[in-house]
């Protein structure tokens, strides 16, 4: 590791690191021109004299205007953590985790910090392992351990863990609302595509120092043209979290109440399972397991009831340019009704990248078969999904995000064969 620490209080976190390159170009700052290496030598400057606003200035023009590598990426954070802007300053450090393989143990270290500042001691200890099992430098490694101890010792003593409070809020457009073929009548008065307004919010806290953490989330889906389909959802998970033998472990009850326009469409009573470990450096591997028990809500959801359970593995590759994840996952429904009673088998991919500092873009392209096999005439549906999304950070955790989704079902039975675009502009708020 290069370039100077500062100690405080137990918490250390490195200066600057190492020098960038210079790419085609040019920076401008306060309308002075600067070429990618001057910027990044007055950022450095700048932050030898305690302007860390400034050197934040002239490293993310650094960037912008071309001059990429670790040093530029692990500047930014450091800048961001010096001015309090702790969950971009976590991004950054993720960031080099993924790309850098050769840094992840001094990334891992400091966003253990990040999430000491956040009020996250349990995530904070979980990266601090991660650190020393990264590297073999015995700077961060002696920090690591530092830090895990004082973790330990404080957790006795310690106030309970800030909780974290998210709200996304979107508003979008539907075309197939009711998923119907084309050739299917409406009533008079009814409408297959409607305007959406969509909010969900997420409260999560840990309780204790224990592993075991308390999730509450609400769903809100509004169609001002097809009221009929109104949602409503609560979820109330308690999850344990521990590990074992490398893996990582998250398992717990969870309880669920949906409505459909206006009237109560399921109860749900399940468990659910994730286990997950890193392969190598830049490669982790997750399995996930649910099961739910659905009680009837109104009469007239009867047929909703029964069990559900899902098995999905997951494969996660980090490279230079961003983030691959390939999944598939088995759905097995028995219901009271044939018609909601599918297996299904789910295979999709996903590429996450970044683009600059604040821009981040999704693509994930995914096929679904269902199977209804206990119908009078049995069908088999193909459900193709293609989604993009774009998400830009604001800044004080705030994230903007525009995404687009596109769904074809085919099968032989023309009236389920459907084809659909949803597109929504959202906003979301972190909140600790």
């Amino acid at each position: 590791m290069g370039g100077t620490t500062r100690m405080r209080k137990g918490v250390t976190i490195a200066a600057l690191c190492v020098l960038g390159w210079a790419q085609a170009g040019s920076a401008v700052i306060a309308g002075e021109t600067f070429t990618p290496s001057a910027a990044f030598a007055a950022g450095t400057a700048a932050f030898s004299e305690g302007d860390f606003a400034l050197a934040l200035a002239h490293f993310e023009a650094a960037l912008s205007a071309g001059l990429d590598g670790p040093a530029i990426h692990y500047n930014i954070g450091v800048c961001r953590y010096k001015l309090g802007r702790y969950a971009e300053s976590g991004a950054a450090f993720a960031l080099i985790a993924e790309r850098y393989p050769d840094m992840r143990g001094l990334a891992e270290y400091n966003l253990g910090l990040v999430a000491l500042k956040q009020g996250d001691a349990a995530r904070a200890m979980r990266h601090f392992r991660t650190a020393l099992a990264s590297t073999n430098d015995e700077t961060i490694v002696s920090l690591a351990r530092s830090q895990l101890e004082l973790e330990t010792k404080a957790a006795g003593s310690r106030p309970a863990p800030a909780p974290l409070v998210l709200v996304d809020a979107r508003l979008g457009y539907d075309d197939n609302v009711l998923l119907l073929a084309d050739e299917i009548p409406l009533p008079d008065g009814q409408s297959g595509e409607s305007r959406f307004i969509e909010l969900w919010a997420l409260l999560s806290r840990p309780v204790g120092e224990f592993g075991v953490r308390v999730d509450g989330s609400a769903y809100v889906l509004r169609y001002p043209e097809a009221s009929m389909f109104d949602q409503d959802m609560v979820r109330i998970e308690v999850p344990y979290e521990w590990t074992s033998g490398g893996w990582r472990v998250e398992a717990g009850p969870q309880l669920a109440w949906t409505t459909l326009d206006g009237g109560l469409l399921d109860r749900r009573l399940g468990v659910a399972a994730r286990v997950s470990r890193d392969i190598g450096q830049r490669s982790a591997l997750e399995l996930r397991y649910a099961r739910d028990e659905i009680h009837e809500g109104d009469s007239r959801y009867a047929f909703f009831a029964g069990d559900r359970r899902i098995l999905e593995a997951r494969l996660e590759r980090r490279g230079a340019l961003g983030r691959l994840t390939l999944s598939h996952a088995v759905e097995r429904n028995d219901r009271d009704a044939a018609t909601v009673s599918p297996r299904r088998s789910r295979w999709a991919a996903r590429y996450r990248r970044d683009l600059g500092p604040n821009w981040l873009v999704d693509i994930e392209i995914s096929r679904r078969r269902s199977r209804y096999d206990d119908l009078i005439e049995p069908r088999i549906e193909e459900l193709a999904e293609v989604g993009l999304s774009a998400t830009r950070a604001l800044g004080d955790d705030w994230l903007l995000n525009a995404e687009v989704e596109l769904e074809d079902n085919d099968s032989k039975v023309e009236t389920v064969a459907y084809r659909r675009k949803r597109i929504s502009f959202g906003v979301t708020k972190q909140f600790r």
